[in-house]
């Protein structure tokens, strides 16, 4: 769940990205997991799905490394893009069964929030290269 105002807009990164929408100070809480708003899924269940379902989770969701699970967040926080020079890092929450994200740097209103894919998502099949159109 966004624990900051953003919103999603069109990105120069990919498609729809995510964009601060208030100036964001270096080690701000951006994201943590609230079951309220982010719905965990195992990868049989995934796997049981219609297609079209499936391709929707596989596009949208991640699967954990912490949990091994899906996590599909309902807010825009699931239109986050890959960079390798993010500027929001994975950061550990006590008590929780996901982690949490915070800025790595003074983030201004406007500016795209991005994350390293590879530092959390089994899946992620980028080669550490950022998506450009």
């Amino acid at each position: 769940m966004l624990v900051v105002k953003a919103s999603a807009k069109p990105s120069r990164i990919h498609g729809i990205g995510l964009f601060a929408d208030q100036d964001i100070k270096k080690g701000k809480l951006i994201w943590k997991f609230d079951p309220r708003f982010d719905i965990l899924f195992d990868p049989k269940e995934v796997d049981l799905m219609p297609k079209i379902q499936k391709d929707f989770i596989k596009h949208c969701a991640y699967l954990s490394k912490v949990t091994g699970k899906y996590i599909l967040s309902v807010d825009d926080s699931r239109f986050l893009n890959h960079s390798s020079n993010n500027n929001i890092d994975g950061i550990d929450i006590a008590g929780g069964p996901e982690g949490g994200d915070a800025a790595n740097r003074d983030i201004r209103a406007g500016e795209e929030l991005t994350v390293d894919y590879r530092t959390f998502d089994s899946n992620d099949e980028s080669d550490g290269k950022d998506y450009l159109k």
